[in-house]
């Protein structure tokens, strides 16, 4: 059995909006089943979010010229090294592959996903683009892997829109891989072997099954993968899923074409809570890992009112510690009637 631990804690101040009666104040500390990192749910009223007009950051985004439009893209971005990739940039259809200019890792990489300069999250559904980016991304840290041994660390990466720290508003995935993982990814290895080793089952087929007995935060189960919300979440609206391989090199198509009706389901359930920007990542066991699922996840960012301020603030960026105001249980509770 996996361990759901949660403290409620609570104070009392006097209410402004209730003629200053008391009112309690609650926050309930969550600690992650697997990496022991602990979340805040906090009970406040919270109130649905207006539509997100793109217009102003539309008009800001082409008052410069944009590298990753078909315009400027041979002349505004870099090249890949012939050595390892056979050229110098990569095509899948409309997917191309280049060099990220911030190198985050020892493998940096940029999937710009469609000739268009902005999707929303209806075009981002009709095109399939994230699927088609993120595979194009797996496919040339395939020939990563066959030139340098020493890289064995992936994940593939996204920013959506400014509110979740995106630069650039066109569509584009990101790709890191290496030879050190990234904290959370070596937490979740760790913390996986680990539980293996104790002699129990692997931790994400129990917490698949966990998940499923108890209802609450399970969305659905496919032939390819396992969606959830995870118990201590990571934002307002954090969904998860979870593989049958331990490596994402390993997935066929049909699993791949499993994850993209997945994540149109819940890209549309983000399109009607007036979601329009999010981060997800998807990360990868190294081979002989097998403790491992690869596994991912995708968490909506929003500008929160009245001053459109961000909502990553000091508890996640140094405390390292999120803070929520949705439960998980709302959120699967929802995207199970989407689904």
């Amino acid at each position: 059995m996996l361990e759901f631990r949660r403290l409620v804690q609570s104070s009392t101040y006097m209410n402004p909006f209730e003629h200053f009666e008391p009112h309690e104040g609650k926050v309930e500390i969550r600690w992650d089943p697997l990496t022991g990192l602990t979340a805040r749910i906090v009970h406040f009223p919270g109130r649905r979010l207006d539509r997100f007009n793109p217009e102003r950051v539309l008009a800001s985004s082409r008052a410069v010229a944009c590298p990753f439009c078909p315009e400027n893209v041979n002349r505004m971005t870099a090249r890949l090294d012939p050595s390892i990739f056979g050229g110098d940039h990569l095509e899948q259809g409309e997917v191309r592959i280049i060099p990220n200019l911030l190198t985050f890792d020892k493998y940096s990489l940029v999937a710009i996903i469609s000739s268009e300069h902005y999707l929303d999250m209806g075009g981002l559904i009709a095109q399939g683009s994230l699927v088609k980016g993120i595979r194009a991304l797996i496919e040339a840290f395939g020939r990563v892997r066959e030139k340098d041994g020493k890289a064995r660390y992936f994940s593939v990466n996204c920013n959506y829109m400014p509110m979740s720290g995106g630069s650039l508003v066109h569509p584009h995935v990101q790709g890191i891989g290496g030879e050190w993982p990234t904290n959370y990814h070596r937490i979740t290895l760790e913390k996986s072997r680990d539980f293996s080793r104790s002699g129990k089952a692997l931790f994400w087929d129990v917490l698949e099954e966990e998940e499923r007995l108890a209802g609450e935060r399970y969305v659905a189960a496919t032939d390819h993968t396992f969606w959830y919300t995870p118990f201590a979440p990571k934002g307002n609206v954090d969904v998860g899923w979870i593989f049958r391989e331990p490596s994402f090199f390993s997935l066929g198509s049909a699993a791949w074409a499993d994850f993209g009706r997945g994540l149109d389901k819940v890209l549309a359930y983000m399109d009607r809570e007036n979601v329009a920007g999010f981060n997800l990542s998807l990360f990868s066991a190294p081979d002989g890992e097998d403790h491992f699922r690869a596994n991912g996840r995708i968490v909506a960012r929003r500008f929160l009112p009245p001053a459109s301020a961000a909502d990553s603030n000091y508890f996640d960026k140094i405390h390292m510690e999120s803070v929520c105001l949705l439960a998980p249980e709302e959120v699967a509770r929802t995207l199970r009637e989407m689904w």
